[in-house]
């Protein structure tokens, strides 16, 4: 069964999120590799060796 009205809207916010594509890639990036070296950090202090 098909939606055709929920795939639209889909389509229309994947559309809308385009041009601030490589904003967004930004983002997700950087916040990962903030939460990864957070966490480096805390093995580190619990006396894991660090990651390089």
């Amino acid at each position: 069964m098909v939606n055709s009205g929920v795939q639209d809207a889909i389509v229309a916010f994947v559309d809308s999120l385009r041009p601030n594509a490589q904003m967004y890639h930004d983002m997700y990036m950087n916040g990962l590799y903030s939460f990864v070296d957070m966490q480096s950090h805390l093995l580190t202090l619990l006396g894991y060796p660090p990651v390089d």
